[in-house]
């Protein structure tokens, strides 16, 4: 013997509920979206620091075999290729390296960094 069910099985969401997942959602994507954003300024501002050091490494062991930081090559990009290197060197003992960012590619407030010689590193707060 067959029982018949008189009572629909429900199926589905109600509008209702669709929209508090909505809003939670955005909630959370409000939340999360400006640290992600902190991040990712962090992290490109670390390859302008990488590139800045590597180069002024780089120039001081030029400057121990010619006693002259001048005609010493250096990258003229970053490892992850944010900033563009370039190096002045004013006199023979004294230079100034500094990281560009890159247009459309660095987010960051930290889109020109500078080292010099004496280790003098610029702006303080990307540093």
């Amino acid at each position: 013997m067959k029982l018949k069910s008189t009572a629909k099985a429900i199926a589905g969401f109600t509008l209702i509920e669709v929209m508090i997942v909505v809003v939670i959602i955005g909630i959370l994507a409000s939340i999360s979206y400006p640290s992600y954003v902190r991040y990712v300024e962090r992290t490109q501002a670390t390859d302008g620091k990488v590139a800045l050091l590597d180069a002024a490494q780089r120039l001081e062991r030029c400057y121990t075999t010619q006693l002259s930081y001048e005609n010493c090559d250096i990258p003229n990009s970053s490892p992850e290729g944010f900033y563009s290197v370039a190096s002045e060197s004013e006199s023979a003992g004294t230079f100034t390296v500094t990281a560009t960012g890159i247009t459309g590619r660095v987010l960051s407030y930290c889109n020109e960094m500078t080292i010099n010689q004496a280790g003098v590193r610029t702006p303080d707060e990307c540093w």
